[in-house]
C-alpha cells in the first residue's frame, strides 16, 4: 500500500534517529548496530579556537516483535576535545543519553503509535570550562556525530497515520515530550540548580507520490515548547521551529539519485528572568545523493550546500537576519555485503565553510573531514 512508504518517514522524524527504523524486517529478527565515528575540523584565527575533534562509538539494536511491534535502542559513547587560540585543550568524555523505543501499527499500513524514552545516562553536570566545547557541538551549521551528550530523563508519545488520496500518500503525525528535571553544570554554587525543559508539541505533515519511475515527497514539521525552568523557577521560553523539507529522486541510466532540500526556522527566544529575547536562526540546506549499485555493494556519492543566518549581528540581537556562515560537504556511503548476515557501511565526507564572528562581522574559514565504519549484523 501506498501510504505505508510515509510512515517510517513520519515516525522517525518525529522521535528517534530514522535509521533504527526497519519496515520490512522479518518477524523475530534482531539488527544490531555498532561502529565507529571520527568528526575533525581546524579553523582560521578569529574564533579564538583552533580545531574540534570527536570520536564518537554508536551502538543500537532492533527487534521485530511481530508482525505490528518493534523494538529498538540506540546510544553512543564519545569524546569531544577542543584546542583554543593558545594551544589549551578542554575535552568531555562519556556516554550519551540511551534512547529506547517501540513502534506498535494500531492499524497495519495506516496508524502508528510510538513510545520512546530518553533514559539519563549520558556525560550531565559539565564544568564551566567544558561548556564552549558544548556549544560548537550543538552547532545549527556544522553537524557532529554527538551533539548533545544528556538531556535527562523525557519521554515522547506520538501518532502517525497515513492514508492514499488521488495518487498521494498524504501523512499527518504529532508527539509531546515530557522532560525531567536534571544538572546540566556543576560547580553552579547556588541551591536548586536543577534544570527541566519545557514540554515539546510536534506537528508533521507529509506527502508521498509515485511519477513516472520518479517519487516526489514534502514534508512540514512544526515545534512548540513549554518554559525551560532552573531551580523550578521560570528561565527560558524556547522559539517556535518551523522545517520545510522536499525530495526528489528518479534513475539516470543505472544510476538513482535524489536531490534534496531543507529549511528550518527558529523564531526568537524570550530569556524570562531580565527580559530580552534571543536572536532567531535560519538553515536553509541543498544536496544531491547517488545510488551506484556495483556488484551487491551500493556506493552513495553525496554532496550538500548549508547557509547559515541569524539575528544575532555583530554582537546585538536584531530582527533582521544576517550572514551566519556557510559550509560545503562532499561525501560518500559504502554498502559493503560481507555475508547473508553482515554489512559493512564505510563513510568518508570532506568540508569548508566559514562562520560569521558575531562580534565582528568577519568570516572565518575552516575545514572538517568526517570518516567512520559501522557493521550492520542480522539476527
Amino acid at each position: 500500500m501506498r501510504a505505508l512508504r510515509i510512515l517510517p518517514a513520519l515516525a522517525g522524524a518525529l522521535l528517534l534517529p530514522a535509521f533504527l527504523w526497519a519496515q520490512s524486517a522479518p518477524i523475530g529478527s534482531t539488527t544490531g548496530f555498532g561502529g565507529v565515528e571520527v568528526r575533525g575540523l581546524s579553523f582560521q584565527s578569529g574564533l579564538g579556537m583552533k580545531s574540534v575533534t570527536e570520536i564518537a562509538v554508536p551502538f543500537a539494536a532492533l527487534w521485530q516483535a511481530n508482525s505490528r511491534l518493534a523494538l529498538d535502542l540506540g546510544g553512543r559513547y564519545a569524546t569531544a576535545s577542543m584546542k583554543d587560540a593558545t594551544g589549551a585543550s578542554t575535552s568531555i568524555s562519556g556516554l550519551t543519553d540511551i534512547q529506547v523505543r517501540g513502534v506498535y501499527q494500531i492499524v497495519p499500513d495506516l496508524a502508528v503509535f510510538t513510545l520512546a524514552v530518553n533514559l539519563p545516562t549520558g556525560k550531565s553536570q559539565l564544568t564551566p570550562a567544558q561548556l564552549p566545547v558544548a556549544s560548537v557541538l550543538a552547532s545549527d551549521l556544522i553537524p557532529f556525530p554527538v551533539a548533545n551528550f544528556a538531556s535527562g530523563f523525557n519521554v515522547t508519545t506520538g501518532v502517525a497515520l497515513a492514508v492514499p488520496v488521488s495518487g498521494w500518500a498524504i501523512g499527518l503525525a504529532g508527539s509531546y515530550r515530557a522532560n525531567s528535571s536534571f544538572t546540566p553544570i556543576s560547580d553552579t554554587g547556588a541551591a536548586g540548580s536543577s534544570y527541566k525543559a519545557g514540554g515539546e508539541v510536534r506537528l508533521r505533515l507529509g506527502a508521498d507520490r509515485i511519477v513516472g519511475q520518479s517519487r516526489i515527497s514534502l514534508g512540514f514539521t512544526y515545534s512548540s515548547y513549554g518554559e525551560d525552568e532552573f531551580g523550578s523557577s521560570p528561565l527560558f521560553q524556547s522559539g517556535k521551529r518551523y522545517i520545510t523539507q522536499a525530495s526528489w529522486s528518479f534513475p539516470i541510466g543505472n544510476m538513482g539519485l535524489a536531490v534534496y532540500g531543507w529549511d528550518m526556522y527558529r523564531g526568537a527566544g524570550a530569556v524570562i528572568v531580565n527580559g530580552t529575547n534571543t536572536e532567531k536562526r535560519n538553515v536553509l540546506a541543498l544536496g544531491a545523493v547517488g545510488s551506484i549499485q556495483t556488484g551487491r555493494s551500493v556506493l552513495r556519492p553525496q554532496i550538500e550546500f548549508r547557509n547559515y543566518a541569524t539575528g544575532l549581528c555583530l554582537g546585538a540581537v536584531t530582527n533582521t537576519l544576517c550572514a551566519g556562515g556557510k559550509l560545503v560537504s562532499l561525501g560518500a556511503r559504502y554498502q559493503v555485503p560481507l555475508s547473508d548476515r553482515y554489512t559493512l557501511l564505510p563513510l568518508l565526507r570532506l568540508d569548508a565553510g566559514n562562520v560569521v564572528n558575531p562580534n565582528t562581522g568577519s568570516a572565518v574559514s575552516y575545514t572538517g573531514w568526517d570518516i567512520g565504519v559501522t557493521l550492520r549484523a542480522s539476527m
